[in-house]
């Protein structure tokens, strides 16, 4: 083993002495690459190798936390992002595509229940005097002009009157007629106390007995 010398006052120091023993300064410096020339013992082999699968260990762990927060540059990333774009997309971007059965049983399942308007009276049906009935009722317009005697029994259907078109001819009320009544009654009584009250809307409204006569 050569002999070393202190650089700083001469003295004499042995090989990987880190100070002079004579004045203190460091001489160790020009030492540092003397474990590249000294052979490996096997225990310092293994923990080189144990170091190097760890880092390599830590570094894919690390690759794998991280994947998912770029910009997907690559195609695993490509794929977190998709996927977690298809998990956190909310229901109402589209219809899911479903088989024909599951299809029906999902919409049965949850379409909202529908609600069912109430039905106004129609105006569009007037219905005429019922075949082969006899009974009273109340005349609310007399006109040889069906269009208009239609639209009055429409508008007295539309306030909620049981108001019904029938022709003057059948029942000898008159020669090419049409009359718009309202309801039927086994008696006059009925029919005058009906007429009575519509009076105001319908002046000269009146009961009437219609009977077939042809």
């Amino acid at each position: 083993m050569s002999e070393e010398t202190c650089p700083n006052c001469g003295e004499p120091v042995e090989r990987r002495q880190l100070v002079c023993l004579n004045c203190g300064a460091r001489v160790a410096l020009r030492e540092r690459t003397s474990w590249a020339r000294d052979p490996a013992t096997p225990v310092a082999t293994v923990l080189v190798a144990l170091i190097v699968v760890g880092a390599v260990l830590f570094g894919f762990a690390i690759s794998e936390l991280t994947s998912g927060d770029g910009d997907g540059g690559g195609a695993g990333g490509g794929g977190n992002a998709s996927q977690q774009a298809e998990t956190e997309a909310p229901a109402t971007e589209g219809p899911a595509v479903v088989s024909g059965g599951e299809q029906g049983a999902r919409t049965a399942e949850e379409a909202p229940a529908e609600t069912v308007p109430e039905q106004e009276p129609s105006t569009d049906t007037v219905p005429g005097w019922p075949k082969g009935v006899t009974a009273h009722t109340v005349v609310l317009v007399t006109s040889s002009d069906r269009a208009a005697a239609l639209n009055v029994a429409r508008k007295a259907r539309g306030t909620g009157l049981e108001a019904g078109l029938l022709r003057s001819d059948p029942y000898d009320l008159g020669t090419g007629l049409w009359i718009v009544f309202s309801g039927r009654f086994t008696t006059r009584e009925g029919a005058q106390l009906q007429a009575s009250q519509l009076a105001d809307r319908y002046p000269g409204a009146y009961p009437q007995l219609i009977q077939r006569s042809q």
